[in-house]
């Protein structure tokens, strides 16, 4: 029987008192007082569990070589929840809350980012490495408190893969890196405005002087080429446009399709993925542990 595999449940455990030189015609066991043969379970005191109930029973085992007599001595066991709460559970809760932090530090601020992010999942590492040797090793079973650390490091790793999309969508959108870097433009602002002034005043002399060379020359190429010229040649009739290659409409169609799907995943305001996970992790997680108390308390 193994008490690893819940440790909010009650557990029955069997204490078995057998005969192996006499079977049951040589020797036969009862208990005297039924349950009252066992006594001082009130003034036991253990270190993980308090003694629920118990009862006893006898009963016989059957081997090859007959069949002998057995007494059985049921307790039930119930496991003190309060010290794995307090070494486990608030310390692993606490690190996820820890986490989200981050969301509310600016997306510029990358070392502060990263630094409580990764500090955050080793510390999660090294809470889950304490919980498991502190309990017996189970191979064959997934513990209670193995399903709640495996919870809280997935929020916490979620916390720090949000970050590194958000500072991807930040670095590939151009308005986001004018808002994010605004800071370190700001002494240019003067001296870029007066290059585009002088750039625009320019390109527009520029036009001005195509635009009177192209009405001056108008005139003579209607002289030149009048209708009464006998030496101008007809125009040819343009040729029949081939018909498309279909590998070629193929490539168009996937390409408009590539398009779309990457204007589904792209993201306006980068900045927006913080406001969204603020609200998002903490409900979810506060979701998930309602699902998780409710399964292991209850069901």
């Amino acid at each position: 029987m193994d008490l690893t595999k819940y440790p909010m449940d009650k557990q029955t455990c069997t204490l078995q008192l057998e005969s192996w030189g006499y079977n049951t015609n040589d020797v036969m066991f009862y208990w005297t007082r039924g349950n009252e043969s066992v006594s001082g379970l009130d003034t036991l005191r253990l270190a993980q569990y308090t003694v629920e109930d118990h009862y006893t029973s006898a009963s016989e085992a059957i081997y090859e070589t007959g069949h002998y007599p057995k007494l059985i001595f049921h307790f039930e066991l119930k496991r003190s929840i309060l010290y794995f709460i307090l070494e486990t559970y608030v310390p692993s809760s606490l690190l996820v809350v820890l986490s989200w932090v981050s969301f509310w530090i600016s997306q510029s601020s990358v070392p502060a980012r990263v630094c409580i992010g990764v500090t955050t999942v080793l510390t999660m590492t090294t809470l889950m490495m304490g919980a498991r040797t502190s309990l017996p090793n189970a191979n064959c079973f997934i513990k209670a408190i193995d399903v709640y650390l495996g919870i809280c490091f997935s929020f916490i790793f979620g916390a720090l893969i949000e970050y590194a999309v958000a500072h991807f969508c930040t670095l590939n959108h151009p308005d986001a890196n004018i808002v994010m870097y605004g800071h370190q433009m700001g002494g240019f602002d003067e001296e870029m405005n007066g290059m585009v002034t002088t750039i625009a005043t320019e390109n527009n002399r520029a036009k001005r002087r195509k635009e009177k060379a192209a009405a001056a020359s108008a005139p003579m190429a209607e002289l030149e080429l009048g209708p009464s010229s006998s030496t101008g040649s007809e125009p040819k009739p343009e040729a029949p446009e081939e018909a498309p290659n279909r590998c070629i409409t193929v490539l168009v169609l996937l390409r408009k399709i590539l398009r779309k799907a990457a204007n589904c995943c792209h993201v306006e305001n980068p900045h927006l993925i913080d406001n969204y996970s603020r609200r998002t992790f903490p409900l979810s997680f506060v979701f998930v542990n309602l699902l998780y108390w409710t399964y292991y308390l209850y069901l």
